[in-house]
């Protein structure tokens, strides 16, 4: 086994992957991080107001609250949160 754990690899996936490698070193360098906490926190925020609107809609008003939990489940896979709950969304 080789240091990176794959002794039959193809040498142009070997280049590919250092390619790749030296491409996402650059990106880090230059990504500003501030600007990836704000987008974090802007995409919290939407979700948080989508889930305030799930709760404040009285249309979503059966016994058991099934509504309620379906429309909360779709908002987060809206926001790409994959939830254990319906998997069937995937």
């Amino acid at each position: 086994m080789s240091e990176y754990g794959y002794d039959d690899t193809p040498i142009s996936e070997e280049l590919y992957a250092r390619a790749i490698g030296w491409e996402v070193v650059k990106y880090v360098k230059d990504y500003d991080m501030h600007r990836l906490a704000r987008q974090a926190d802007s995409d919290a925020i939407a979700l948080l107001h989508e889930i305030k609107a799930v709760l404040d809609d009285r249309t979503l008003d059966d016994p058991a609250c099934f509504c309620r939990v379906d429309a909360l489940v779709r908002a987060f896979f809206h926001h790409g949160l994959h939830t254990q709950r319906h998997s069937e969304l995937d």
